[in-house]
């Protein structure tokens, strides 16, 4: 940003897009509510020194550091910004007068300031509490994409040419005849949508997009000063990491860089698995897929940064993320939903992402080949999580006949479908390696006191000052279950094991030899299906005289020890 542009600001006055902010030595109270509505509503520029006539006043020159630290401090912390953002402070000087401008983008997310939204109406931050309103707000930004944010000062010298050399050779292995193989560097950026012309404003140039695959390191700094791509190993060090990978460069880089350090140095197990007649690398497989899907679908605009960390028996990968939803993600629902579609096409053109949402079904497939047994979780939140399991693992026959005594169940009333339903549940990896029931049952008890207290309709009860010694002094499980849970817990537990396999609701209250049918519709079942543990397996009736009830795939996974 240049004096010029601050003048041609100062003179259009505070609008929808412009705010001035009287400041001498600290942040102005009202800041944050402004970055919130601009990041709400359209983006907008606040310049920090200058009155509401548009007049520098300046700001102190001994306070202009403190107060862009602050500034940044303040945008990666989500109890000031939810979720966090980061973009650049620009300093200038208008005649000995210091101001600090920034320029906000429009978010394709739903941001609030200390948990309050703000949405921007001409010169005004408006507070949003009215659901009418959040719920026009969160569909507005369903059809914004920050990928194709215009940067007008962004030229092709901030650009990596190699680059675009690096992608002729991708597509000619793929195909000879590809087009871009004899266009021209700024052909290949307006075909892929790199480059734009905004057709409401008449802005054109460069997009975020363009910056983040072909831009210099520089380029990417200046823009995303905040933007980051981990890959940590923890599998002896734990605290801190046996080796890593700290990326902040191009996405072709990040992504040929990440591969190869997973596929050379991350202690993942190597194993290949013949299909049809092709042999297939299914680590190579699975976590290619994982690597294009945190690129393709990351909220570049936040400051978040892109995870991949790999333990012992896991790998857990977050990625910032605009979220359609949030909650476990069920392959059976799955709605797949590109969030950056021009840099996915981009992608699509070497073969290194595929169809949207082939990425999650195509884990789903191999991983359960990869390792026996095991299933990938996606949950779907500001971040979005993933979590691989490197160890498979079912409570099997031993431990479910514990889990049934363990609430109180009586096994001798439950058909043979429900028990093997129980013995195939899975477990968390890091129950996985237990072989004592004891020690399982302890501590998953103390994880679903951890876990559950976010579900609060359900009013878990489990003591959580109970010793392992004392819980293991119990003469039965049935004993150690009344010690750890109390009955209402209990009760909540035996529903969702019954329900593993679908159940009308008589047949459960007679399992439980519960009388009241609203009691335990109020009680037990409602907050079940509140916080979706349980649902309709006929979910168009819900009168239906067929009607059942299933546990969820969340249930499932708080039931097997799951972070959820």
């Amino acid at each position: 940003m240049t004096l010029d542009d601050l003048h041609k600001i100062l003179s259009r006055g505070e609008n929808t897009h412009i705010e001035f902010k009287e400041t001498e030595k600290k942040v102005p109270v009202s800041f944050y509510d402004t970055v919130v509505s601009f990041l709400n509503r359209e983006g907008g520029i606040i310049v920090l020194g200058a009155n509401d006539m548009g007049v520098v006043t300046g700001i102190e020159p001994e306070a202009v550091e403190q107060i862009k630290k602050d500034i940044v401090t303040a945008l990666n912390n989500r109890d000031v910004i939810n979720p966090p953002v980061n973009f650049p402070i620009y300093r200038l000087n208008d005649n000995g007068k210091i101001v600090l401008c920034v320029k906000i983008p429009v978010s394709s997310q739903v941001h609030d300031h200390a948990g309050i939204i703000f949405d921007r109406e001409n010169d005004s931050d408006i507070r949003i509490e009215d659901d009418t309103r959040i719920s026009e707000l969160y569909f507005r930004k369903r059809s914004h994409f920050t990928e194709n944010e215009i940067f007008p000062y962004l030229t092709i010298d901030g650009l990596d040419e190699s680059l675009f050399d690096k992608t002729r050779a991708f597509v000619r292995a793929v195909n000879l005849r590809h087009p871009w193989l004899t266009a021209s560097n700024m052909d290949i950026l307006r075909s892929c949508g790199f480059y734009r012309r905004d057709e409401r404003t008449g802005e054109e140039g460069m997009t975020l997009a363009a910056a983040v695959v072909f831009g210099k390191d520089i380029t990417i700094q200046n823009i995303l000063p905040a933007y980051k791509f981990d890959i940590l190993v923890r599998i002896k060090d734990l605290d801190r990491y046996d080796d890593k990978l700290i990326l902040r460069t191009n996405l072709i880089d990040t992504y040929l860089q990440a591969m190869e350090f997973i596929t050379t140095r991350a202690h993942l197990p190597d194993k290949f698995y013949l299909e049809g007649d092709r042999r297939l690398d299914l680590r190579e497989l699975i976590f290619r897929e994982i690597v294009a899907n945190t690129i393709v679908h990351r909220e570049y605009t936040s400051a978040f940064p892109t995870q991949i960390i790999i333990y012992s028996n896991r790998v857990e990968v977050t990625n910032p993320n605009k979220p359609l939803f949030r909650g476990i993600l069920s392959l059976d629902a799955f709605n797949p939903y590109a969030k950056n579609p021009n840099i996915r096409k981009f992608f699509s053109e070497f073969l290194w992402t595929d169809e949207i949402g082939s990425g999650v079904r195509n884990v789903y497939k191999y991983l359960n080949i990869y390792v026996a047994g095991a299933k990938p979780l996606f949950i779907e939140d500001d971040k979005f999580k993933t979590i691989i399991p490197l160890l498979g693992s079912v409570l099997g026959e031993e431990k479910a006949t514990a889990f049934i005594e363990l609430v109180g169940l009586d096994k001798s009333k439950l058909n043979t479908e429900t028990v093997e339903a129980i013995e195939v549940l899975e477990l968390s990896p890091e129950y996985a390696s237990m072989e004592n029931p004891d020690e399982l049952f302890f501590k998953k008890g103390v994880s679903w006191d951890e876990k559950g207290r976010k579900f609060q309709s359900l009013r878990l009860q489990i003591n959580s000052s109970l010793i392992f010694s004392d819980f293991e002094k119990g003469a039965s499980w049935s004993k150690k279950g009344r010690k750890l849970f109390d009955k209402r817990t209990i009760t909540l537990l035996k529903t969702l094991l019954l329900c593993l396999q679908p159940q009308q609701r008589d047949d459960i209250l007679s399992i439980l030899e519960f009388n009241s049918r609203d009691r335990f519709r109020e009680l037990y079942l409602n907050p079940l299906r509140k916080e979706g543990f349980l649902e309709y397996t006929i979910k168009e009736k819900p009168n239906s005289p067929d009607q059942r009830y299933i546990t969820t795939e969340q249930g499932r996974r708080f039931l097997g020890g799951f972070d959820i």
